[in-house]
């Protein structure tokens, strides 16, 4: 499942990308300020949590 939300912060992608390997996530970019990146479906809300808690997303 592909997912788009408002980045925040200045954090490295490489970082981001990393957190999200925990929810199968892959093809993490930023674009036009929107965090984007799939991640499996049934992990998508503790995925979006994750990355709400570390700061990465509003």
């Amino acid at each position: 499942m592909k997912v788009n939300y408002a980045f925040k912060g200045t954090a490295d992608i490489k970082e981001i990308k990393e957190s999200l390997k925990a929810f199968g996530g892959r093809c993490a970019k930023i674009v036009d300020g929107t965090l984007e990146y799939q991640v499996k479906d049934e992990n998508e809300k503790a995925a979006y949590e994750a990355m709400k808690e570390k700061g990465y997303i509003e």
